[in-house]
């Protein structure tokens, strides 16, 4: 029941790692973010979510306050964040993210559809890779902020 997933899926999670099965059958955590990966995702009750996501490893800015155009690029590309309404697809075990905000433009008004299954009390979206074509599937792992 639609009701009982989001009693499991509202509150804070931290990311635990993300991960990309090649064609070859490699593996490697997603690129922008490096192996060192790090974000939350948050579920409110009244059906609103955030993710935000980011490489801890991208180049730092040498003045916080001002960042050159390289170190901007950076932060650009190692960063990843939408927020908007959520919605629990029971029967697909798929929740779909409905950003209102992102930090790429293209995902305002997308649904962002992620099969979802709880293991070990962790929230685990996977699914196969649909944009490229050198990736098989895709894998998130988050754990519960206690």
């Amino acid at each position: 029941m639609e009701s009982e997933i989001r009693d499991q899926i509202v509150g804070t999670w931290r990311l635990v790692s993300t991960e990309e099965t090649l064609k070859d059958g490699r593996t490697r955590p997603f690129p922008a973010f490096g192996p060192h990966a790090a974000g939350f995702l948050m579920y409110q009750r009244e059906g609103y979510m955030c993710a935000v996501l980011g490489n801890p490893d991208r180049l730092k800015w040498v003045d916080p306050a001002h960042g050159t155009p390289d170190e901007k690029l950076a932060a650009a590309e190692g960063t990843f964040a939408y927020a908007g309404r959520y919605e629990i697809d029971v029967k697909q075990e798929s929740i779909v993210h409905l950003p209102e905000v992102a930090t790429v433009p293209g995902y305002v008004g997308s649904r962002q559809i992620r099969p979802y299954r709880f293991e070990g009390g962790r929230l685990i979206f996977s699914d196969v890779e649909k944009n490229d074509p050198s990736v098989a599937r895709w894998r998130i792992v988050w754990e519960r902020v206690r």
